[in-house]
């Protein structure tokens, strides 16, 4: 590490300096017997700052039931953690602001920060820890401070460095390392201990960019912030796939987040950034849709697909099976009834022997014809695109192999999962199929209501196994339960049971 330049960016008097209010609010913040009277009184010395936390406090943000009309209702409806958190963030933004013939970017910056801070939020939330979830947000706004300590300590050199970096922040880091042996997350964390912040925030600062590293008690802080840097990256990338697969991964890994989830966490965060970003008066840009963002996603990957550049699990899996098979769909890539019952038969025999158990799982798409009639071929289209993107996400990762048998009719072999496991992803699958149908048919009157997902589960397993003596008797008891399953009201999932367990 340069010291040097550390002690000139530390000591440099163009610095961002936080404001009287929010130093007093840490101060006081810091001594757990704190008295709620005084830090509100403080607060409201700060007119400016003290409206703009009320007016996000009654705010879609926090969801009150009840409006808030004073800083100490504030204190007692949301506790003392989000108020502080709010008086930095707004302390923050009146700090940071473009000068006369500044290059810096700062409505990417901006963008970056706050789109992650409120995913940061969302993700400790739904992780589950809302002890974290301010911390959370207050570490992803201040992340990057460090760059702009940089920027009016080097100047013209750092912009060069940021331009080399081509808006791939994860290359910064390094780029930075490279030129100047010192690190923005670095100058970040320091700043923020100079300004006598706590630990809680200034160690998630120091290792946004490595949530990897950091130490334990802050780790799933810093890896909150990094999910949050990612959903930015999904929302801010032209081409979103990639970095949805990634966050994806990590998401389920750090923090045991599934797929639908992650696809939650984008939407929120992608609304509330809009309206935080109005309550801030800061300019971020035009964010876009994110039903729209994971549409292209979707597209993306099913071109992807089809241009066989994606090995999934179930690839590797039947690579045989796979490789010699020339029937696919020009549409989706994937396998068609001819290969559907290869890979059943295939899978059958070793089942029937007892190596493991088997799963069919079958889909119909109600309100297809319908939907062909009334907007037309595409739409048609767009809903088989975004139905094989969701049985992929679902059941790819277990085995499955996903083919399509009709224009409306899709089918899942999954080996080595039981009943009750499958069934319970196929249910997963069909309430996200309703949820995703209106922006896959986002210009249609009514008629995305009619179209439904009715799925059928059949297994064959040790209860099973002397009922179902052929590959085709497994098949035909999966279309025994997608019939019952059409019988449903809007999208349902029916499993074949043994009539001798039958209720």
């Amino acid at each position: 590490m340069d010291t040097k330049l550390l002690d000139d960016i530390l000591n440099c008097s163009t610095l961002p300096s936080l404001p009287a209010v929010a130093i007093r609010v840490l101060e006081l913040t810091s001594d757990p017997d704190v008295k709620m009277d005084e830090l509100a009184k403080e607060i409201q010395f700060d007119q400016g700052i003290a409206a703009k936390i009320l007016r996000t406090v009654n705010s879609s943000f926090y969801g009150l039931r009840k409006r808030c009309a004073s800083i100490d209702h504030a204190l007692v409806m949301l506790g003392l953690n989000p108020v502080k958190s709010l008086v930095l963030g707004f302390s923050l933004v009146s700090t940071v602001k473009a000068t006369d013939d500044d290059e810096f970017d700062y409505l990417e910056y901006w963008e970056r920060g706050l789109t992650t801070a409120v995913a940061s939020k969302f993700a400790a939330e739904m992780v589950g820890n809302k002890l974290i979830a301010d911390e959370a947000f207050l570490a992803g706004l201040f992340q990057d401070i460090g760059m702009i300590a940089l920027h009016r300590t080097i100047g013209d050199d750092y912009l060069a460095v940021l331009h080399n970096a081509q808006g791939d922040h994860t290359q910064l880091p390094k780029l930075e390392l490279d030129t100047f042996e010192i690190q923005h997350s670095t100058v970040g964390a320091m700043m923020c201990e100079n300004w006598k912040m706590p630990h809680e925030i200034v160690i998630p600062v120091r290792y946004h960019d490595r949530p990897t590293a950091c130490p334990q008690e802050y780790a799933q802080t810093a890896r909150c912030v990094a999910i949050g840097n990612m959903v930015h990256s999904v929302l801010s990338c032209e081409n979103p796939t990639e970095p949805l697969r990634r966050i994806y991964a990590k998401g389920a890994s750090w923090l045991g987040f599934t797929e639908s989830q992650v696809d939650e966490l984008i939407k929120k965060t992608g609304g509330t950034t809009k309206e935080l970003a109005n309550l801030f008066t800061i300019e971020v840009g035009s964010i876009p849709d994110p039903d729209e963002v994971l549409a292209k996603a979707d597209r993306q990957l099913i071109e992807l697909s089809k241009n066989q550049q994606i090995e999934s699990f179930a690839a590797k899996q039947f690579a045989d099976l796979l490789e010699n098979n020339d029937g696919t769909d020009p549409i989706t890539g994937i396998m068609m009834r001819e290969g559907f019952t290869r890979v059943v038969r295939e899978t059958f025999e070793r089942a029937r022997s007892g190596e493991f158990s088997l799963s069919i799982v079958q889909v119909v798409i109600g309100g297809y014809d319908e939907l062909g009639k009334t907007i037309g071929e595409g739409a048609q289209d767009e809903v088989v695109i975004g139905t094989t993107v969701l049985l992929r996400r679902h059941f790819e990762h277990m085995g499955g192999v996903v083919c399509r048998l009709a224009d409306s009719i899709f089918a899942i072999v999954l080996p080595s999962s039981e009943r009750a496991e499958t069934t319970k992803l196929a249910n997963d699958c069909c309430q996200e199929f309703a949820k995703r149908i209106v922006s896959w048919v986002p210009d249609a009157d009514g008629v995305a209501d009619c179209v439904k997902a009715s799925i059928g589960v059949a297994t064959l397993d040790d209860e099973t196994r002397s009922m179902f003596k052929t590959p085709d008797m497994l098949v035909e008891a999966a279309s025994r339960a997608v019939l019952a399953a059409k019988a449903g009201e809007g999208s349902t999932v029916r499993a074949f049971v043994p009539r001798k367990n039958a209720a």
